[in-house]
């Protein structure tokens, strides 16, 4: 329990002075509303085939959908790169990959880039954030203690650079090692994260790589811009500043000899990747959330996506009337000042970066937990034990990490169950 006892009688006493200072105004107005057709028939495939736990459920046809979306809006000419730590799991990157028709992924983890090499050995890799040098050599170690995968890290996975400090710790290791890495230059479009900023700093990253050619390719440059997110239109200042860097950095590589049609020039995330759809800077587009939408990605961009990942989980109790370890009159208060307050539900679990999605109108938690949750609704909402309810994660990466196995539904059956990462491990999740 995250909110004390003291928390809570405040909290009544909060709601006596609101009463009597005149707040009816701002009272609240019933909001509970029962599952709809599609969580009714949710509720009731669970209740019959669930595992009678917390679980991640995906729902395929809606994925199907996204990935339609986003890969129009790639356009054929262009390399739609998915970004393997929002959806974090093999049998679900497969998914995407067949139907996207596209072999790109983006990782940003080093176990995860083990596991990719051995699922896909024909994938093009891009690192999505510059790795330790430890990092870098354990994937080599992972690589050559395992079976022969046919994956060729001379020639599908780029490095991604951020300092001449970091490229001279990688030359060091392709010395070691007696290897020729591919690295690509993380530049500083306006997130200033890090990465070079300006084309001078590249021009001399460019120099020091090609005085080094035996250990060392230049493939492409990595621009990211979440800082973009909410701008709907590449002709707001914000948006043309990061044009502005990305074809300045462009022009660099050209001076140097490198010819940027055979360049990876990644850029873009699921919230800004529909900004590009009408421009070619970039030739290479990231995005993965979209593809199950969380909550933190109900964007102006991302209209035509639908949620297609949803955590249920069990009803264990449920009380007509609201209980609270707080003296009876506060309770009574809270009850009288909400409707939505009026029925109390526990579920199996709780505290995850997840908003309730059904049930809707959902008031705040009481308290939290991540053991029995308290939940209350109106009397316009009737489950029962063992019901279940359903909510929306904020983000996919990490949140999906946290249930097992999903559940994968499609019209209304329950067709398979795809395993997720175990983060820091090594297992083979094909």
């Amino acid at each position: 329990m995250s909110v004390g006892r003291r928390q809570l009688l405040l909290g009544g006493a909060g709601l006596v002075a609101a009463a009597t200072g005149g707040a009816m105004l701002w009272k609240p107005v019933d909001r509970s509303r029962p599952h709809d057709d599609y969580f009714s028939a949710l509720n009731a495939l669970l209740k019959r085939e669930g595992p009678g736990h917390p679980v991640m459920v995906v729902d395929r046809a809606r994925l199907h959908r996204n990935i339609d979306v986003i890969a129009g809006a790639v356009g054929a000419t262009r390399t739609w790169r998915v970004v393997v730590k929002s959806l974090p799991s093999i049998p679900l990157l497969r998914e995407v990959m067949t139907r996207a028709r596209t072999r790109a992924l983006m990782v940003f983890h080093q176990p995860f880039l083990s596991a990719v090499a051995r699922a896909f050995p024909d994938a093009d890799v891009l690192m999505g954030k510059p790795m330790p040098v430890n990092a870098a050599r354990a994937f080599y170690a992972d690589l050559a203690a395992g079976p022969p995968t046919g994956f060729d890290p001379a020639r599908q996975l780029q490095w991604l650079i951020d300092t001449p400090e970091r490229l001279a710790q990688y030359g060091q290791l392709a010395a070691e090692l007696g290897i020729r890495m591919r690295i690509n230059a993380e530049i500083d479009v306006g997130l200033h994260r890090g990465g070079f900023d300006s084309p001078d700093a590249l021009r001399g990253l460019l120099s020091r790589m090609a005085a080094d050619a035996e250990r060392f390719e230049f493939a492409g440059l990595m621009g990211y811009e979440p800082h973009l997110t909410g701008v709907s239109d590449l002709g707001a200042p914000a948006a043309r500043a990061v044009l502005e860097v990305y074809r300045g950095c462009i022009q660099c590589c050209r001076d140097a000899g490198h010819d940027p049609a055979q360049l990876t020039l990644n850029g873009a995330g699921s919230h800004t990747l529909r900004l590009y759809e009408r421009d070619r800077t970039m030739n290479d587009l990231s995005a993965g959330s979209a593809l199950v939408k969380p909550t933190d990605f109900d964007t102006a961009l991302l209209t035509d996506n639908v949620p297609a990942l949803f955590i249920a989980t069990p009803i264990l109790k449920r009380y007509d009337r609201l209980r609270a370890p707080v003296p009876g009159l506060a309770t009574d208060l809270m009850r009288w000042w909400d409707p939505n307050r009026e029925r109390l539900y526990f579920i199996y679990g709780g505290y995850w970066k997840a908003r309730y999605v059904s049930p809707s109108g959902v008031p705040d938690a009481l308290y939290h937990s991540t053991n029995q949750e308290p939940l209350t609704t109106s009397r316009a909402v009737d489950l029962q034990p063992d019901d279940l309810v359903f909510l929306r994660p904020t983000q996919s990466e990490q949140v999906m990490l946290q249930f097992g196995d999903l559940l994968v539904v499609d019209e209304g059956r329950l067709v398979d169950r795809w395993p997720v990462f175990q983060e820091g491990s090594r297992a083979d999740l094909s």
